[in-house]
C-alpha cells in the first residue's frame, strides 16, 4: 500500500508543471475567437449562395412575366420549370421527325415558311448543298433576288 501513495504522490508531482500552462481565460478567448470565425465563415457562404439564387429568380421572373406576378419564390420555380419541361419536350417531338404542338411559335412558323415557300424548315435542313443552291435560284427568280 504504501508503494501506491508513493507512486500517486510521484505522479502528481510530475503533473504540476503541465498545469502551470492552462490559462482557461486564454483558452475560453481561443474558442470564442474559433466561433466567430466559423459563424462569419457561414454567413459569408450563405451570401454567396444567396446572390446566384436571386438572380436566378429574377430570370425566371422576368421569363415568366406578368404570369409569375404575387406568386411565392416556389411557385414560380414550379411554374417556369413546368414551361421548360413542355419546351423540351416540344423540340424533342419536333427533332424526332413528329409535328409540333398546335399553335406553338414553332408549328406557325412552319406553317408561314411552307405556305412562302413550299417546304417547311425541317425540309430544308434535310436540304443537301446542292438541293440548298438550287432553292435559293428558284426562290431568287420567283421574288427576285438583290440588285
Amino acid at each position: 500500500m504504501p508503494r501506491i501513495l508513493v507512486i500517486a504522490a510521484l505522479l502528481a508531482a510530475m503533473a504540476a508543471p503541465a498545469w502551470a500552462d492552462y490559462d482557461a481565460a486564454g483558452e475560453a478567448r481561443e474558442a470564442a475567437a474559433r466561433k466567430a470565425a466559423q459563424q462569419e465563415e457561414a454567413r459569408r457562404k450563405a451570401e454567396m449562395d444567396r446572390q446566384p439564387a436571386q438572380a436566378e429568380q429574377k430570370a425566371m421572373r422576368g421569363a415568366l412575366g406578368a404570369e409569375a406576378q404575387g406568386k411565392s419564390d416556389a411557385e414560380v420555380k414550379r411554374i417556369y420549370e413546368a414551361r421548360m419541361k413542355g419546351y423540351l419536350d416540344q423540340a424533342k417531338k419536333v427533332q424526332s421527325g413528329g409535328a409540333a404542338v398546335p399553335g406553338s411559335d414553332m408549328d406557325k412558323a412552319n406553317a408561314q415558311m411552307k405556305a412562302m415557300t413550299g417546304k417547311s424548315t425541317q425540309d430544308m435542313a434535310r436540304m443537301t448543298p446542292a438541293e440548298q443552291e438550287a432553292f435559293a435560284k428558284q426562290m431568287e427568280k420567283q421574288y427576285g433576288g438583290a440588285k
